[in-house]
């Protein structure tokens, strides 16, 4: 009933949009877990060496996109969304093109702060659905967006895998920029940006800083940061991880996106089951339940020493780190106005970005001094921690 009664325009935005964050997004992780065998392939054989320089390779792009990502969240705002979700998947085109033809450790950090500078998509999709979809629609609308984004975590990394066994990762990285560059076409055509209502327009410029005045937003931004800490921690590294739960050499890349698959299928489903329990438990309390639920999950999959059992921990993590992103940046867009949607998506990205540079080089550090089971459980057991904190502060604002 709800799907009919949603104008055409709305649904074509919507589908389009996803389909360009699930493939720009499996195109990404399709990568990312194989970095560490792709640096194998360019030259780097010593171990710690290697960590340290996946390590720097996953950080890149969010460092550079820790400036980059409120800069064109401010530019959305003045010249329209549309554009920046095109600009954002060429981008990824052009710097994933550039990786796979990288010859040295230096040139691909380069091209990896290239994709950290020009892409964004998540920023710009938010800010578009945000806008443009009716108040009431906008939680499913982003819920979906999560299932989209899921989906291409689910695919990327067992695709990637299964294809850079076959075909090689170098060839691998010139398919994923082909697509993404055939995404960005489809973008530019096919999406409709409605003109913005004048009383939106009209309303008075909004300051960074009257962005930042409530507590409770900060203290959003920080979970935001926390959890993705928690999320990429592993990602570097993750190969050497599945390697050292005796797997087969020849199949250690396949496996690897097996892990991610197992995570990325129950957080497809289950997003849209998030928001639909907002009217009945309030996004606070479920912010609580998917911090504290994701944090024993990871840590428990650092502790395990069986494929198997990684494999069944993962479902469950999958499960509950559906619904974190999709309810804070909901959360989040509720203290912008019409105006601002832009840059508020655009600050909750920056809080994401922030714990990616910080994820894979606390994870890089962890494996090397502590172990790479530490890259799970380190970070899982503080996320639990603040769980714990951030359920207690809701009880005690529901009885004030």
């Amino acid at each position: 009933m709800r799907v009919s009664q949603t104008p055409p325009h709305e649904r074509v935005n919507l589908w389009v949009i996803c389909a360009a964050q699930f493939l720009t997004l499996a195109g990404m992780t399709a990568v990312l877990p194989l970095l560490p065998l792709y640096l194998q392939h360019i030259g780097v054989d010593d171990r710690d060496t290697l960590r340290y320089w996946t390590g720097a390779l996953g950080s890149a792009p969010f460092v550079v996109a820790v400036f980059a990502t409120p800069i064109w969240g401010s530019l959305a705002d003045r010249v329209g969304y549309k554009p920046m979700v095109v600009r954002s998947v060429a981008g990824i085109a052009v710097a994933t093109v550039g990786m796979g033809f990288s010859s040295s450790p230096a040139a691909l950090l380069g091209w990896r702060g290239v994709q950290g500078g020009v892409s964004g998509v998540f920023p710009a999709a938010v800010a578009l659905l945000a806008a443009l979809t009716p108040e009431p629609r906008v939680g499913r609308a982003l819920a979906i967006l999560q299932a989209a984004r899921s989906g291409g975590a689910l695919s990327g990394p067992l695709l990637g895998g299964l294809l850079a066994d076959v075909i090689g990762i170098r060839a691998l990285f010139l398919g994923v920029g082909g697509s993404a560059a055939l995404m960005s076409l489809i973008c530019s055509l096919v999406i409709v940006e409605p003109a913005r209502q004048a009383d939106a327009t009209q309303q008075p410029e909004i300051r960074w800083r009257e962005l930042f005045r409530h507590r409770d937003l900060l203290a959003m931004l920080a979970l935001v940061f926390l959890f993705q800490i928690v999320a990429m921690a592993s990602w570097p590294t993750l190969a050497l991880f599945v390697e050292q739960l005796h797997v087969e050499r020849a199949s250690v890349a396949t496996m690897t996106g097996l892990v991610v698959f197992a995570a990325g299928l129950p957080s497809m489903l289950a997003a849209t089951l998030w928001a639909r329990a907002v009217g009945r438990f309030g996004i606070a309390r479920l912010l609580a339940v998917s911090l504290m639920a994701t944090g024993i999950t990871s840590a428990a999959v650092g502790l395990a020493d069986r494929m198997d059992a990684v494999l069944a921990l993962r479902v469950l993590s999958g499960l509950a780190m559906a619904g974190f992103i999709p309810l804070s940046f909901q959360w989040l867009n509720g203290f912008a106005p019409a105006n601002a949607r832009g840059r508020m998506a655009g600050i909750g990205s920056t809080a994401m970005m922030l714990g990616n540079v910080v994820g894979p080089i606390l994870g890089s550090w962890l494996s090397v001094h502590v172990g790479l089971g530490a890259t799970f459980w380190v970070p899982g057991a503080s996320l639990l921690v603040v769980g714990v904190v951030f359920w207690l502060s809701t009880l005690a604002s529901a009885r004030a």
